[in-house]
C-alpha cells in the first residue's frame, strides 16, 4: 500500500476509504501491507489506522547480538485479542509461524490448577530421602534443587526420571546445557539406562541450546510437549540457564517461571526444576537474584561440607509446602553405577535437644552453644 504524498494534492485517508468501501462492497476480506518505521510521527497519524478494522504491527527490535521479530495487534474492531507484542519466526516451507507471548493470561484451568491430591506421593527415586518428604512429593507439586555446581542436582534429576520409568509413568527432561548424548552418558555412569526408557516411549528428552534465545517459541514448544506426551513427571534443568539467557533482574525471567509452573500444574506433572547458587559453603540466599522461591511448593539443598580436606555432600528440606519438615542436614553419597543416596542420621540419647536460650548468636547463622545453660543477663 502506497500512501499518496500531500503534494500531489491527494487525500490519502479518502483514497483509503474509498478502497476499503469497494472491497466492503465486492464482500472481499482483504490485508492490506504498509511499509512504515512507527517511529516518525507522521506513522503514528496515518489514516490506514483509523478505517481499518484490524491492524497487526510487525517489527524487528535488536536483542544483545541477535534480533527478534515481534508481532502486536494493535486493534481489532469488535474482537477480542491477545495484547502485547508475541514473537514469530520464517521458516522454510512453512512461512511465518507465531507464539503467543508467555506473560500472556492463559485457561482459568491453568490459573486454578493445583496439587489438590493430598494424599498420593510421587516417589523421588533417591533412597533414603522419600523419609525426609513424607513418602513423596504431592502430585502436580514444584521442586527446586538448589545447590552448587557439582553437588548433585542432575543425579537426583535423573534418579526422578528413571523412577518413574521404573513405574511406567512418562516423563519429560528439558536440559538446556548438555546435550542428549552427554545426559545418556552421565545417566549411564550411575546405573540408568535413560536410552531404553526412551525407546520404551517412557521418557521425552528435549534438549533446545540457550544461545539466541527466544522465551516465547521455547515455552510454546514446552506446551505442545506437555499436551502430546502427557507425561507424569518433568525435570528443567537449569533455571540457572535460563536467567542469564533472558536477564534475571528483567521480569521476563520470572514471567516464564510463573507461566511453566502452571502449566505443570494444570495437567497435573510432578515438576523438579534444578537451579545453580554460586555461593559453596553455606548459603545466604537459596535463590539469590532470581526471586521465584514463593512460587514452589518444595526446596531442597544441596551443598559441601568441608570435614578435614574432603568435601561430602550435604541435603536439607528446606520448604514443603504443606507437610511438615524437621530442616536437618543429611549426608549424601553418590557411587558410579548406583547414583545418589541419602545416609541414615540416627539421634543418639547423648545429644538432647537444647532449647534456643543455650546458644549465642542465633540471628547471625553462627550460633556458639553457651557453656551452661542459666538465666539470661539482662
Amino acid at each position: 500500500l502506497v500512501r499518496l504524498p500531500e503534494s500531489t494534492g491527494g487525500d490519502s485517508r479518502d483514497a483509503f476509504h474509498l478502497l476499503a468501501e469497494g472491497l466492503h462492497r465486492e464482500n472481499l476480506t482483504a490485508m492490506l501491507a504498509l511499509e512504515s518505521t512507527f517511529a516518525d510521527p507522521a506513522a503514528a497519524r496515518a489514516p490506514e489506522e483509523f478505517v481499518a478494522d484490524t491492524i497487526v504491527r510487525l517489527s524487528v527490535e535488536p536483542v544483545q547480538r541477535a534480533v527478534l521479530r515481534s508481532l502486536e495487534v494493535v486493534k481489532s474492531r469488535g474482537h477480542e485479542y491477545a495484547l502485547g507484542r508475541h514473537s514469530f519466526r520464517i521458516t522454510n516451507g512453512q512461512g511465518l509461524e507465531v507464539y503467543r507471548r508467555v506473560q500472556a493470561p492463559r485457561s482459568l484451568q491453568r490459573e486454578r490448577g493445583a496439587a489438590f491430591d493430598p494424599t498420593s506421593r510421587v516417589a523421588t527415586g533417591i533412597p533414603g530421602l522419600d523419609g525426609l518428604v513424607n513418602g513423596g512429593y504431592f502430585v502436580a507439586s514444584t521442586t527446586l534443587v538448589v545447590g552448587i555446581s557439582g553437588a548433585g542436582k542432575s543425579v537426583m534429576a535423573l534418579q526422578f526420571i528413571a523412577e518413574g520409568a521404573r513405574r511406567g509413568e512418562k516423563s519429560l527432561m528439558v536440559t538446556l546445557d548438555e546435550p542428549p548424548a552427554q545426559v545418556l552418558r552421565n545417566a549411564h555412569s550411575i546405573g540408568i539406562d535413560l536410552q531404553s526408557a526412551i525407546d520404551r516411549g517412557l521418557v521425552h528428552l528435549w534438549y533446545e541450546p540457550p544461545q539466541e534465545f527466544e522465551i516465547d517459541r521455547h515455552f510454546a514448544q514446552i506446551e505442545a510437549i506437555v499436551e502430546d506426551f502427557k507425561p507424569r513427571r518433568a525435570v528443567i534443568d537449569s533455571l540457572s540457564t535460563y536467567g542469564s539467557s533472558l536477564g534475571a533482574a528483567e521480569r521476563s525471567f520470572r514471567d516464564f517461571f510463573h507461566a511453566i509452573v502452571a502449566l505443570m500444574k494444570e495437567h497435573q506433572v510432578t515438576a523438579v526444576y534444578n537451579h545453580e547458587n554460586p555461593e559453596m559453603l553455606g548459603m545466604s540466599s537459596m535463590m539469590g537474584e532470581f526471586k521465584v522461591s514463593s512460587l514452589v511448593d518444595n526446596i531442597i539443598l544441596m551443598n559441601w561440607v568441608e570435614l578435614g580436606d574432603t568435601f561430602r555432600h550435604a541435603l536439607t528440606v528446606a520448604k514443603m509446602r504443606a507437610m511438615p519438615t524437621s530442616r536437618t542436614t543429611h549426608e549424601c553419597e553418590i557411587t558410579n553405577g548406583q547414583g545418589m543416596k541419602v545416609l541414615p542420621r540416627p539421634i543418639r540419647a547423648a545429644l538432647p535437644v537444647v532449647p534456643f536460650a543455650g546458644y549465642l548468636g542465633l540471628i547471625s547463622r553462627a550460633p556458639e552453644r553457651r557453656s551452661t545453660v542459666g538465666p539470661e543477663v539482662p
